[in-house]
């Protein structure tokens, strides 16, 4: 299915724009999917705000959600998520992008399914391991580096046992054709 295009108005020459499902919709996946990118891409098309966790959270902290993981431990970070889902109650008609470990917090899931419709995208993990080596370049040589990375790629996948969620296999798609099966799933579920 694919998301209807915008058009101009030759008396307006304005970009239509759809409207904006009133359900959020929460985007996740493993690191290394282009999920803030497809998120973005969904949001500007119709004019929805972006919400990106992970960003809120590291502008939160003042630090790389890595550092606060080392500094303070898994469950501080978890601690702030938790907190940040809460606030976002009251949100609508935004794409919400969460690492898939955001779902595997029973309590956060359950708040996220209430607030929206939650949508997981998955790759096949020789294309995450050649995302995240393009970009972290350099820094995926260090066997540290990588450990981190393998570690929380493990923690990660357990996403794909939970059941009931839609899911999409981005491994041979393009960036376009995930942003449109996206944007035609949350415009036909979004208003539910």
């Amino acid at each position: 299915m694919t998301a209807p295009q915008p058009i101009s108005s030759p008396l307006t020459s304005r970009r239509y724009v759809p409207p904006t499902p009133y359900r959020n919709l929460i985007l996740a996946g493993e690191m290394g999917i282009g999920k803030t990118e497809v998120a973005r891409r969904v949001a500007e098309y119709f004019g929805a705000t972006l919400r990106d966790l992970e960003a809120e959270l590291e502008a939160a902290a003042g630090m790389p959600l890595q550092d606060v993981r080392e500094l303070y431990g898994e469950a501080r970070v978890t601690g702030m998520e938790t907190e940040l889902v809460r606030s976002l109650a009251l949100q609508r008609s935004a794409v919400i992008v969460v690492h898939a470990t955001t779902l595997l917090n029973e309590a956060n899931r359950r708040r996220l399914e209430e607030i929206g419709v939650v949508f997981v995208l998955v790759t096949a993990l020789n294309e995450i391991l050649r995302r995240l080596y393009a970009a972290k370049g350099d820094r995926f040589h260090s066997p540290a580096e990588r450990a981190r990375t393998m570690k929380r790629l493990r923690q990660e996948w357990k996403v794909r046992d939970l059941a009931g969620y839609p899911r999409l296999d981005t491994t041979a798609l393009t960036i376009e054709e995930v942003v449109s099966r996206v944007a035609a799933f949350w415009e036909a579920h979004g208003e539910a």
